[in-house]
């Protein structure tokens, strides 16, 4: 069961990033929380194409862990020096203690048999002075909880992202799940302390958030790319429709609601941490 489950979560993984390339990337500001990031060492676990640090690489150095041999082609023709490792089957990571100045955890650790000694090690090769990304899914916010209420059971399904399409309960890729006051608890027991949270409504805290979204598109267009039919429909309908959002209900307002009730609210817990 256990070797079938990684096959059938590698081979999902390989055919995805299959063509997966493009000149701009997928950016996520939020890595750096606005700083200039200079002469950095980064590791990024799970990476898949590691598009979301393409634009970190030129001015530091990336290493981009994944089993899918697919992504790290892509990544690596964008200046990211590739790993192949199998956090389920080789926990422990091939580096020295205290290597790195950033380590990247997005939406890994729900996939890994043994997320706890993985986030140790991560602790393991941090210096005392970097800091941890970590993004994790929350099964347990209020739509997936109608869901389970209805009998729908654990499997993903959001706007724009429906897990069922291809995968089945018994071998769903993820297979660790986390609430809110487990995830502390989680955190702790590896060594951290959270020091920033990033929350909004929902799933607009991370991949459906549209200024992530929106950045690739507005590049295309002052380069004159071409535009998909979704990328002109993101430009021309969503932007508009964000710009007006944001005016009428803040992202400052929004974080302090979600603040409020965060397991309820967010669709996941993306977070800052630094070692205890």
């Amino acid at each position: 069961m256990k070797h079938h489950l990684i096959t059938s979560q590698q081979h999902c993984y390989e055919q995805a990033y299959l063509g997966a390339d493009n000149e701009y990337g997928f950016l996520d500001r939020k890595i750096t929380d606005g700083q200039q990031i200079r002469g950095a060492r980064i590791l990024n676990l799970g990476c898949g194409t590691a598009n979301d640090v393409w634009w970190l690489a030129g001015e530091n150095e990336i290493i981009g862990l994944d089993y899918a041999q697919s992504g790290l082609r892509v990544a690596q023709r964008h200046g990211v020096v590739g790993v192949v490792v199998d956090l389920n089957l080789s926990p422990r990571l091939p580096f020295r203690d205290g290597a790195f100045d950033i380590v990247i955890c997005k939406d890994i650790l729900e996939h890994i048999l043994e997320p706890l000694i993985v986030l140790q090690e991560v602790r393991r090769v941090l210096k005392d002075d970097g800091y941890v990304i970590i993004s994790v899914p929350n099964h347990f916010y209020l739509p997936m909880r109608v869901r389970i209420l209805l009998g729908k059971g654990l499997i993903w399904k959001s706007i724009g992202s429906d897990h069922s399409q291809h995968y089945d309960e018994w071998n769903y890729m993820h297979i660790r799940f986390f609430t809110y006051q487990g995830f502390h608890r989680f955190l702790r027991a590896a060594g951290f302390r959270p020091e920033k949270w990033y929350w909004d409504l929902g799933t607009l805290a991370h991949y459906n958030n549209p200024d992530m979204w929106l950045e690739p598109q507005l590049w295309k267009m002052a380069h004159g790319k071409p535009i998909s039919r979704r990328g002109k429909l993101g430009l021309y309908v969503i932007r508009p429709l964000w710009k007006v959002f944001n005016f009428i209900f803040p992202y400052q307002l929004r974080r302090q609601i979600v603040a409020i009730s965060p397991g309820l609210l967010c669709a996941g817990f993306y977070v800052k941490v630094r070692k205890i």
